[in-house]
């Protein structure tokens, strides 16, 4: 998000992306000197956590609503760095269309199903894209436009995402036995939905993006 967003603004706009993890920083950093970009900065903190004044043009998240306990305060704060006119535009994936499609096919429905509870008992909200409107209404920011993408393709992400998680389900104890060797789970994956002459489901990603008021919202 921060390569893409740094080519938009230009090397005369600046972006300061913001992450919690000092891991996930140093591979960004990594990323963004290899693209030769000067434009990006990053801040180790919270996305509730970012302080100064209300001089940014936009505040843009990615897969960043889903993972926070309170995102109308979240959305409520970075609101407040955006200034008059400005952009907050933040894009979710819609998990519960992809688990009705998933369960056409058995090996991804208990693939699907693995991480939906892994990420459930550790407090993601896999299902709060449908009320990004909503969110942003509650965080006293005008009603968003919304837009659905339906994804295709993209075969490797679910064996990407359940290695991912790993040591999640094995925190909270939950087995993996329905989906046997995770080695081949990928070809696995790729042989149901050829059998079934389907296509690789995948999460829409709902899009909502609004500008900020010059006077506050009544609400």
């Amino acid at each position: 998000m921060a390569l893409l967003l740094a080519k938009l603004v230009g090397p005369t706009g600046e972006v300061v992306g913001v992450e919690r993890d000092p891991r996930t920083i140093a591979r960004a950093r990594n990323r963004i000197a290899a693209a030769g970009l000067h434009n990006v900065s990053f801040t180790e903190c919270d996305a509730s956590q970012v302080s100064g004044g209300a001089n940014f043009d936009a505040a843009v998240g990615r897969h960043v609503l889903l993972f926070l306990p309170d995102p109308v305060a979240v959305l409520r704060s970075l609101s407040e760095l955006v200034r008059p006119g400005g952009v907050l535009a933040f894009q979710e994936m819609d998990w519960g269309l992809f688990m009705t499609h998933a369960h056409s096919f058995p090996l991804w429905s208990a693939a699907a199903s693995l991480i939906d509870e892994t990420c459930r008992q550790s407090g993601t909200n896999f299902y709060l894209a449908p009320k990004l409107s909503e969110l942003f209404r509650e965080a006293g920011i005008p009603a968003p436009s919304i837009r659905t993408d339906i994804l295709v393709g993209a075969e490797e992400w679910m064996p990407d995402v359940l290695q991912s998680i790993r040591p999640q389900v094995k925190r909270f104890n939950l087995s993996t036995e329905s989906l046997g060797d995770l080695d081949t789970l990928s070809q696995r994956l790729r042989a149901e939905v050829a059998a079934a002459k389907g296509h690789t489901p995948l999460p829409s990603v709902v899009s909502a993006w609004s500008r900020k008021s010059a006077t506050p919202v009544c609400r």
